[in-house]
């Protein structure tokens, strides 16, 4: 009795429990989609003719996968049967299978089919061969290759940028980890230089300002005999004021330029470096730095303000001098000293302003240990005037405080978020109070 499960009206699932259901014979039966009928009663005496010819199976304990429909219908082809042509419908997420067991057209040319590729129906190839036109597939790089593609690159920033990453680190505070990293640095500085890879980071900096210039020598300003001090100011003769320090520099001179400017009687000059100071002329040469601004800016006076960096290690004669002994006061005394000297080569004035209180109990007492060497070294250089801020940034009580009280009695905030660095208001505070000494030196009217 044949097997009705094949029948083109059975409304059983195509997978029974039977071992021996045709999954490609069912499949080619698949009716049409049409509107539901009513379930169609099976008259067994008289069973629907399969439009499928028999044909012999190949027992499936004998290790033979059964045949392709392609396999089918060429052979049905030789005998001059032409198989009707399906209407290609829209595809679906349902439609794998209909490729798998339907190859198409194409198929039956000789051509390979869709699915026929390597993993089956669900392989690369599932879908058939891209058209032509269409743009192969980039081969992605591996992990080790972008890793050393990222390695390279790093190292040749490193070489063009070397003697830059080299100036940084010299500024670091003295120690193992400084020495290290100059260590490193040294063989890409020296290859870097031997291939001229650092020409355009120079040539940056040339474009910036920020390059090597031609110094000055001391013998320059010795040749300005002519004293500046005492001379009358005028609004035509104007006082040249260079301020000059370090990151607390850069509020405090910028309030010292504007209240300055607006005197009228005053022509300001800021020079700030961050992270500079007196203590490590290895990082930045200040000393070298005045000469070469007295001989270009010619100034009458200068204001400074530095500090709030040298409470460091420093090297002498090959030596590391530990912060705040003996040795290193001396030595640190003795380059403000020197300092002092070179602002006041042809009767010029320094005005050395100290530093205010500090929030951390053991960064304010090397800033007072400070502050005293300076107003010390002034004493012993004529033209030299030390300005105390120490009180002026203290409470009633003498402590640190973020707020001061500002003219009309409102508290007013003074102080960075740091604990070390000013405000804008202390800066305008610290200012008026240099500008006042400067005005009185040189006999400047005084504003209202």
């Amino acid at each position: 009795m044949p097997d009705d499960r094949h029948d083109e009206g059975s409304q059983r699932l195509p997978f029974g429990d039977g071992a021996d259901d045709d999954l490609f014979v069912w499949d080619g039966l698949r009716p049409p989609s049409r509107p539901a009928d009513p379930p169609l009663r099976r008259v067994p005496e008289e069973p629907r003719r399969s439009r499928v010819p028999e044909e012999p199976r190949p027992p499936w304990d004998d290790g033979a996968p059964p045949p392709r429909r392609r396999d089918r219908y060429a052979a049905a082809g030789a005998e001059g049967a032409a198989r009707p042509r399906r209407a290609a419908p829209s595809r679906g997420a349902d439609d794998e299978w209909s490729d798998w067991l339907d190859p198409g057209e194409g198929a039956q040319g000789g051509a390979p089919a869709a699915g026929d590729g390597p993993g089956g129906p669900f392989g690369p190839d599932a879908l058939g061969h891209a058209p032509e036109g269409r743009r192969p597939r980039r081969r992605r790089l591996s992990a080790g290759a972008v890793l050393a593609a990222m390695l390279i690159g790093f190292f040749v920033a490193g070489l063009l940028d070397a003697k830059v990453i080299e100036t940084q680190v010299k500024g670091k505070p003295l120690g193992t980890a400084r020495s290290v990293q100059l260590a490193l640095l040294k063989p890409m500085v020296v290859l870097g230089g031997a291939l001229r890879l650092d020409r355009p980071a120079e040539a940056l900096s040339a474009m910036l300002g920020r390059g090597e210039v031609a110094h000055h020598s001391i013998a320059e300003v010795e040749d300005k005999v002519k004293p500046r001090w005492p001379r009358q100011i005028t609004r035509k003769d104007k006082l040249r004021l260079y301020i000059i320090g370090d990151s607390m520099a850069q509020v405090f001179g910028s309030s010292l330029e504007n209240l300055a400017e607006e005197t009228h009687f005053i022509k300001a000059k800021l020079d700030y470096k961050v992270s500079s100071g007196l203590s490590r002329p290895d990082f930045f040469d200040w000393p070298q730095r005045m000469i070469d601004q007295i001989v270009e800016f010619d100034p009458d006076a200068t204001a400074v303000l530095f500090g709030a960096n040298d409470g460091q290690d420093v090297m002498y004669k090959g030596k590391v001098l530990k912060v705040g002994s003996k040795a290193w006061q001396v030595v640190y005394a003795q380059r403000v000293g020197k300092a002092m000297d070179i602002l006041t080569k042809g009767g010029r004035r320094a005005y050395w302003v100290g530093n205010p209180i500090m929030r951390d109990a053991g960064y304010r007492e090397r800033i007072s240990m400070m502050d005293h060497i300076y107003e010390a070294e002034a004493k012993k250089h004529p033209g030299v005037f030390y300005i105390p801020t120490w009180a002026l940034f203290a409470n009633e009580k003498g402590s640190y405080t973020e707020y001061l009280p500002d003219a009309n009695g409102d508290p007013v905030l003074m102080r960075a978020p740091d604990g070390i660095h000013l405000s804008r208001a202390g800066g305008d505070r610290m200012a008026q109070a240099t500008l006042d000494v400067i005005e009185k030196d040189w006999g400047i009217p005084q504003q209202p």
